[in-house]
Order: structure tokens, then sequence, then C-alpha cells
């Protein structure tokens, strides 16, 4: 029975609200998202295949993430936060929604330049969620420290096996592909946005998942790749 202003009965919190997922996100569910192109019916599956995985806790201790790349308006922070909505409804899990904009705000304000040590609440939870969505990542240039902060908290949650799930409008390729580009291009890619270091991390423990079709170039100069972790990660099939 919804509760009536001035009866001494608290109205019920919302849960997505306690994830910090924005009340503009709230309605986005796995049920609701709309596959227009059969990539982004690829990335649904995934989607829907990483979900049911959490079912298995040997499966789900490995702390794989997932890394969403893609044009604006793909949907891409539309399954992240169905994912994130999926997990703690169903699995009891401790998430923490956050644009990337603000966690570079976040890292900022908290920055003791005397001691060169960062402390704040916000960034404490971003290291120790059990499930992290950081959304829009690259959206905004870093400064040195603020990239080696970021490091430090991805790099956390990897050596921790939590996952984290990962949006982007810039396009993943490789340092090699991205240097042969001119400098405009270069920095529409996510290496060049994030750097190498971050990258590479990123690689080791995310499933990287295009949310467009595969540009023919990738397909015609991409060399052939040690079977190692990261590189099963980025085949097209979904997690185990």
């Amino acid at each position: 029975m919804p509760s009536v202003p001035g009866d001494g009965v608290r109205p019920r919190a919302d849960p997505l609200h306690a994830l910090g997922i924005p009340a503009g996100h709230r309605h986005c569910t796995l049920g609701n998202f709309e596959p227009r192109t059969p990539a982004l019916s690829a990335a649904y599956d995934r989607a829907l295949a990483y979900s049911h995985r959490f079912a298995d806790e040997a499966a789900r201790a490995d702390g794989l993430g997932l890394l969403l790349w893609g044009p604006a308006a793909t949907g891409k922070t539309h399954l992240a936060v169905a994912i994130l909505a999926e997990l703690a409804a169903n699995h009891g899990v401790r998430g923490r929604f956050c644009t990337f904009g603000a966690l570079l705000d976040e890292i900022v304000h908290s920055f003791d330049k005397a001691s060169r040590t960062s402390e704040s609440t916000g960034l404490r939870s971003a290291l120790s969620a059990d499930v992290l969505v950081l959304d829009d990542l690259g959206a905004r240039k870093m400064t040195d420290w603020a990239a080696d902060t970021l490091f430090t908290i991805v790099n956390g949650r990897y050596m921790a096996r939590r996952p984290t799930l990962v949006t982007t409008s810039f396009e993943d390729v490789d340092r090699e592909v991205a240097m042969e580009a001119d400098a405009r291009r270069r920095q529409e890619y996510l290496v060049e946005r994030v750097g190498q270091r971050l990258r590479s991390r990123l690689l080791e423990m995310c499933a990287f998942v295009a949310m467009q079709a595969a540009p023919e170039r990738a397909a015609q100069r991409r060399p052939t790749r040690p079977s190692t972790l990261g590189g099963m990660r980025r085949s097209p099939k979904g997690p185990a």
C-alpha cells in the first residue's frame, strides 16, 4: 500500500537510485532494449549471456566484465544499466553506476596536493562495488595523475576480481592501427583517449563488445592474435 504524506510511513527507497543509476536511465531493462541491427542483436545476446552467467558462482568469480563500444545512440548505457539492475535484483549484487566525467571530478576534488593521495567515499565505492558501471569512458581528457588514479581503481578491481561494465563511444583498435591514422582521426580511438596501459588492463578484464558493424579496415588489417586471455575475450562468442 503506497504511503500517504503525513501518515508516518516512509516511502520505499528506489533500489535503482541506491545503485546510483540516474533517473533518465532507470527505465532501461533487458526486456525493453530494441536491437535494430545485427551488431546490436549480437551485443544484446552477449548482455543476456553475461547476466545469466552470474547464476554460476564459479563463472562469476573470474571477475570478467564487459566493454561496450560504438557510436552514440546505440544503447550502450541502456545495456550496462539493464545488466546492473538485473544483477542487483536477482543476485543481490552491490553495484554502482558512475559516469567517467563524474569519476574524474571525484578524483580532482579528492586529490590532496600536500600528500599526493586520493581519499574519498566515492573513489572507495568505485573500487569496492561488487559490479561497477563506468559510463562514457574517454569522454574527457585526463591529466597524468588523474589517469594514474583511474588506472589504480581499474587495476584494483581487476586484482580483486570485481567485474566492471564499461561503455565508450570511441572505437577500439590496436595501438599500431591508431598510430597510422592522422592526428585528428587518432583522437577517435579509445587507446588515444585512455592510453595503452589502461586499454591493456581492460583487455585482460573485459570482453569487448562492438555495437556497430566491424570496420572493413579491421577485417583486412588486424593480424592473427595469439591465443591469449585478452584475445579470447575479444572473440565474437559470448562469455561462458
